[in-house]
């Protein structure tokens, strides 16, 4: 039976623990990923929160769940996650993304402008409240509200997603991620994020660049957990779309 821990107060790159079992929604899930990182111990999401994309027990079924798991019937999918690096003028900022990076206006302004280059190619230049950089898993949150699409939680790809673009033609990017992703702001003041957790705020001219990371998010499910079915569920796709 496995060692297991689910307390989010405490360094949890600690060896001898086989299982961690994240309580609350995907929000509290990327929490334990963050402090967890790099220790390849499998993630197990418990949702007492609203939609919990990537949770697996709920709390109808909580004991039996449970008891499965420790009995180390479950499966490890391992997602892909982003490293991030932001060069403010003479200094490096590194980051860590599950989700997403997003990079996004102050309150007090109307529009930001960041430009985009993939590969090292100039590919647009954005004006709007800000841009989303999601990973397969982070499809179904910020970048989804934003209008991007859903990736398969299997799919090698990055997404490049604007938020309330001013120009019409500006839409979601999926990207190779082997290719490298370049934003340069070009509005002092704006917010960079990582998961929802505040990485810094630039001046007008820093990068960032996104690469996928090294260091892989695995996640635990039970093994009848299937991704198709969970957005099915979650999204409400199988009742009547025409009501």
């Amino acid at each position: 039976m496995p060692r297991a821990i689910s307390k989010l107060n405490v360094d949890l790159n600690i060896p001898g623990i086989e299982i961690i079992f994240a309580v609350g929604g995907d929000g509290t899930l990327l929490q334990a990923a963050h402090r967890s990182r790099g220790s390849g111990v499998p993630i197990m999401g418990i949702n007492v929160g609203y939609l919990g994309f990537v949770t697996s027990i709920e709390e109808s079924n909580l004991e039996e769940g449970i008891q499965r798991v420790l009995a180390s019937e479950f499966i490890v999918s391992n997602r892909i996650a982003l490293d991030i690096f932001l060069n403010i003028q003479d200094k490096t900022v590194t980051g860590w993304a599950v989700n997403d990076l997003i990079a996004i206006r102050e309150p007090s302004r109307s529009l930001i402008t960041i430009e985009a280059s993939i590969r090292n190619r100039f590919i647009t230049r954005y004006r709007g409240d800000g841009v989303i950089v999601a990973t397969p898993t982070g499809s179904t949150a910020y970048s989804l509200s934003a209008g991007g699409p859903i990736l398969g939680c299997d799919c090698e790809a990055l997404l490049l997603t604007p938020i309330c673009p001013h120009a019409f033609t500006n839409r979601s990017l999926v990207i190779n991620p082997k290719h490298g992703l370049t934003l340069r702001i070009k509005t002092p003041g704006t917010i960079v994020q990582v998961d929802g957790m505040e990485l810094a705020i630039c001046p007008e001219d820093s990068c960032i660049e996104c690469r996928v990371s090294t260091t892989h998010v695995p996640l635990a499910f039970l093994p009848e957990i299937n991704f198709y079915d969970v957005l099915a569920r979650k999204l409400g796709w199988k009742g009547d779309t025409k009501s």
